[in-house]
């Protein structure tokens, strides 16, 4: 159990980013047979194990995890509509690879076409959709490249809207993680189609490629790929007790063995990690000294509660320490940041959050300060005669 020891510094601050990836780890990570791995916590991004998660791969169909993030997007904005029928094109049609199996020549309404997409991983309901959008598969792809500079997917390239081979068509473990954060935290009911686990069209039901999703009950997507150069890929999400991660792997070399290094991350994840609350907002954490104010003290706290996700063989060793402004004095304003809460592990600093003042301090009156002034000059002057003696 976290213990909240605090020391009170005065110094000048800076500010320092929320980062869990510096955290010291005595954890043995496990090793597996596959190109690349990830474990991200959903709540900040953090991730919290990885093997050459910035390796460039082909991200085969998990691609159309962001050509699902621009048609969420654009529903959302009103751009098009759930409703909408999409005549399907003769590219659409022909398209090769999974299938939704819809005709040339029909109308088929976004939503089915969405299902197509996530559940059954058509290739063509993923034509059809970016044709509906932009008129053609090119300008889509453009659209995706945005949203994954927007999502500061900086590794990523996309080249088309089903992850059909392309040398030019790479991403990264970590980018899809981002991806797939960005799609929980910013469509929240769009995402529930990913936990849907069969979608039946032209009479032909096909389960979701998911199995992990009859497996393990707290997963609820996210999606699949697997083309010959790419190899078996998958981005998952679980959540347990609110505590949710993203796993993506990629590069296995069968679907079998694919499932199972998801699913053993997903155990060792939950198993190794866990998000605590340390401190709620506008909690008194502390009182710090202020100078030429009505109160010798201001209470301290922090703006948002602070949640931290860490291996819980390190809970105990946890540290806090406030750092207070150098030579903080009144006024001051509820809400105002007088320094930084930053914690630690064995002298390791892993975070770093503003401090804020709880309530307002005035200053004092002329005289006041006059006679606090005068009274701080004798207080020198008697510890140097001392220090004579």
């Amino acid at each position: 159990m976290f213990k909240k020891i605090l020391t009170i510094c005065a110094v000048a601050v800076t500010s320092v980013s929320l980062s869990f990836a510096q955290s010291p780890s005595t954890l043995q990570l496990p090793e597996y047979a596959v190109k690349s791995w990830i474990i991200m916590d959903y709540e900040t991004g953090a991730i919290l194990a990885e093997s050459n998660s910035k390796m460039l791969l082909e991200p085969a169909s998990i691609t159309k995890v962001m050509t699902d993030y621009v048609l969420a997007d654009a529903l959302q904005k009103g751009t098009i509509h759930a409703s909408d029928k999409v005549l399907i094109s003769s590219k659409a049609r022909s398209m090769s690879g999974s299938r939704m199996f819809v005709e040339e020549g029909t109308l088929v309404s976004v939503n089915d076409l969405l299902q197509g997409l996530i559940i059954q991983s058509g290739n063509d309901a993923a034509v059809a959709l970016a044709e509906h959008l932009t008129f053609s598969e090119e300008s889509f792809s453009v659209k995706m490249n945005e949203k994954a500079a927007e999502l500061g997917m900086k590794d990523s390239h996309f080249k088309n809207a089903s992850g059909l081979p392309d040398p030019e068509h790479v991403t990264t473990a970590f980018d899809l993680a981002v991806l797939s954060r960005a799609l929980i935290k910013n469509f929240p009911e769009h995402y529930k189609f990913y936990s849907q686990k069969s979608f039946t069209w032209n009479n032909i039901k096909q389960n979701n490629r998911n199995t992990l999703l009859w497996e393990d009950p707290s997963v609820d997507g996210i999606k699949t790929g697997h083309t010959d150069r790419a190899g078996y890929n998958l981005a998952s999400s679980a959540e347990r007790n609110g505590f949710r991660i993203i796993v993506v792997v990629m590069g296995a070399d069968n679907e079998a063995y694919r499932q199972r290094v998801s699913r053993e991350l997903i155990n060792f994840a939950f198993q190794n990690f866990d998000r605590k609350k340390i401190y709620e907002a506008n909690e008194v954490i502390a009182r710090a000294n202020i100078l030429h104010g009505i109160d010798k003290t201001v209470p301290v706290g922090v703006s948002d509660s602070i949640t931290a996700t860490l291996p819980r063989i390190q809970y105990d060793n946890l540290k806090a320490q406030i750092q207070v402004n150098a030579g903080l004095e009144a006024p001051v304003q509820k809400g105002e940041q007088v320094g930084n809460l930053e914690f630690y592990i064995d002298n390791h600093l892993l975070y770093s959050f503003p401090v804020v003042a709880l309530k307002d301090v005035e200053k004092t009156g002329i005289f006041q300060r006059l006679w606090e002034s005068f009274l701080g000059k004798l207080n020198n002057k008697i510890n140097k005669f001392k220090e004579a003696l």
